[in-house]
């Protein structure tokens, strides 16, 4: 049986595409970083690289790429276990003030990354495999930011919005398809329970994040992902059958002024990338 369709998933409707070159456009270095090096310097030299071999495992599409899977989950174990350690030696590390805030976001967001990686290998749902990949997607867009910070820290240099801004623009991308699962003429309830708790979690990340280089855009980015949370919220307990905080009405409402508010930060975020 379909779920009922309590409100227009807006999100579904709007193209996120111009943000989807913005996504793995981390500038960190790729070299191995010497013994005795500082977690901070271990990651910018080497997370890039852990990240792209995950990745590359993970969304692969071609047939090329499905003829060597084999070897590139392998190389993507081997990847995850290094980003582990790290996470690990970043987990209370003491450096200098201008990284901690980067390194702990470093570390939450790599324990998502972990665990979403575990599940994958674990679950027997179709249907939470393929939320388990498009988590992946961008948690590892989302620890590449983090990098980036730490990166233009490391300089001595405020991170230019373009490097910030690749986690947000990949959750924005995960964001869209959650959407989207919920106006399929297939969704189950619990589908639409699965893809509400997924965008909640993509709201949660998107509020984290929120202390980018332009006020104005933190400030656009917290309002819309707070009234997903509280969308997805009211939706979930819906489905569940049990009393929400807000009625359908208002959560239809509300939605209506998400989608406004998602439209807003395509449009605004696309034009400080191209800015100067």
């Amino acid at each position: 049986m379909s779920m009922p369709i309590r409100r227009v998933v807006a999100l579904a409707t709007l193209s996120v595409a111009s943000l989807v070159p913005l996504v793995s456009a981390s500038s960190a270095g790729a070299a191995t970083a010497p013994a005795g090096v500082g977690i901070v310097q271990s990651i910018v030299l080497n997370t890039d690289n852990y990240l792209t071999t995950v990745r590359t495992a993970f969304l692969c599409s071609s047939a090329k790429c499905k003829a060597t899977r084999t070897a590139l989950l392998k190389s993507a174990q081997s990847a995850m276990a290094k980003l582990t350690t790290q996470q690990k030696q970043a987990t209370g590390a003491n450096v200098a003030a201008k990284y901690r805030g980067a390194l702990k976001l470093f570390v939450t967001d790599m324990g998502l990354l972990r665990t979403s990686y575990n599940q994958y290998f674990t679950t027997t749902s179709t249907v939470t495999l393929s939320g388990l990949v498009g988590n992946v997607f961008y948690l590892t867009s989302q620890v590449g930011s983090d990098v980036n910070v730490l990166l233009a820290a490391q300089k001595n240099q405020p991170v230019t919005f373009k490097l910030w801004v690749e986690g947000e623009a990949a959750t924005l991308v995960a964001m869209q398809t959650d959407a989207s699962a919920l106006q399929s003429s297939s969704a189950t309830t619990a589908i639409g329970i699965y893809a509400n708790q997924l965008l909640q979690v993509e709201a949660q990340e998107l509020l984290a994040h929120a202390n980018g280089p332009v006020a104005s855009f933190n400030k656009l980015l917290t309002a819309f992902a707070s009234n997903q949370l509280k969308i997805s919220q009211s939706e979930i307990l819906f489905l569940q059958g049990k009393k929400a905080p807000m009625t359908e009405v208002q959560v239809a409402n509300l939605n209506v002024t998400v989608a406004a508010e998602f439209a807003s930060l395509v449009k605004t975020e696309t034009a400080l990338v191209k800015k100067k």
